[in-house]
C-alpha cells in the first residue's frame, strides 16, 4: 500500500501590520540566527527521516511481490523434483523388470547398460536438488519472515517520522515568524535592504516555501551580522 504523507503548516503565521517598532541589536540578531540554524537543521533531518520511512514503507509493495514469485516458482521446482523422482523411481523398477535375473542376449545387455547408466545420471540429477531446494526454501523463509516484520513496523514509522516533522515544523515556523516580524520592522529595513533579505509580507503557503524563506532569511541576517 502506498503511503504519501502530506504535511501542511501547521505554525499560526502573526500578520505583519504594526509590527514591532523597537531597535535591534546584533546580539539579537545573532541568538536569531543561532536559533534558526537549529531549528532548520532539526527541520532537514526530520523531513530527511520522514522521506526514508515514506520511501521504505513504498519498497514493501515490490518486494512482496518479488517474495510471493519466489514462492511460486519454489513450489512449482519443488513439484518438479518430485515428479522427477517418481519417474526415476518407475525407470528403476521397469529396468528391473527387463534387465535383473534374466538371461540376456548380446544386445539385450547392451541396451540395459545404456539404459541403467541413464538410469544413474538421472538418480545423481535428483539427488542433487534436496540440498538445492532446502537452501532455497530457507532463504524464501528468511525473506518472508523479514518482509512480514516490516509490514508491521514501516506504517509506525511513517507516522512517527511525520509526527516528528510536524513537531518541527512548528518549531520552524514559529522561529520564521519572529524572524519574519524582525525583517520587516522599520529599524531593520535599511540593513534588509543592503542585505538583500527576502519580502516577508506574506507569510508563505507551503513547507517548502516556509524553508526556502528560512534560509533566505538566515543568510541575510548572518550578512547583516558580520558587517556589524
Amino acid at each position: 500500500m502506498k503511503t504519501t504523507v502530506r504535511i501542511f503548516m501547521l505554525a499560526t503565521i502573526v500578520g505583519l501590520a504594526g509590527t514591532l517598532t523597537t531597535a535591534w541589536g546584533a546580539e539579537s540578531v545573532a541568538s536569531l540566527i543561532t536559533q534558526g540554524e537549529a531549528v532548520t537543521a532539526k527541520t532537514n533531518s526530520a523531513k530527511a527521516a520522514l522521506d526514508a520511512a515514506v520511501k521504505n514503507n513504498d519498497a514493501l509493495i515490490p518486494e512482496g511481490k518479488q517474495i510471493q514469485a519466489q514462492s511460486q516458482q519454489l513450489q512449482a521446482d519443488i513439484a518438479a523434483y518430485k515428479n522427477q523422482n517418481d519417474s526415476v523411481k518407475q525407470q528403476t523398477a521397469d529396468y528391473k523388470s527387463k534387465c535383473d535375473s534374466k538371461q540376456l542376449t548380446a544386445d539385450q545387455y547392451k541396451a540395459c547398460k545404456e539404459e541403467l547408466a541413464q538410469i544413474n545420471a538421472s538418480i545423481n540429477t535428483v539427488n542433487s536438488q534436496p540440498a538445492i531446494l532446502n537452501k532455497r526454501q530457507n532463504d524464501y523463509i528468511a525473506r518472508a519472515t523479514k518482509f512480514n516484520q516490516e509490514v508491521k513496523t514501516a506504517p509506525k514509522e511513517v507516522n512517527a517520522a511525520s509526527t516528528a516533522y510536524t513537531h518541527a515544523l512548528i518549531s520552524q515556523f514559529s522561529w520564521l515568524d519572529k524572524a519574519r516580524v524582525l525583517v520587516a520592522s522599520p529599524a531593520f529595513a535599511p540593513y534588509a535592504k543592503k542585505a538583500g533579505c527576502p519580502e516577508v509580507k506574506n507569510p508563505p503557503k507551503s513547507d517548502e516555501a516556509g524553508m526556502k524563506m528560512s534560509n533566505e532569511i538566515l543568510t541575510c541576517l548572518k550578512k547583516v551580522a558580520g558587517s556589524n
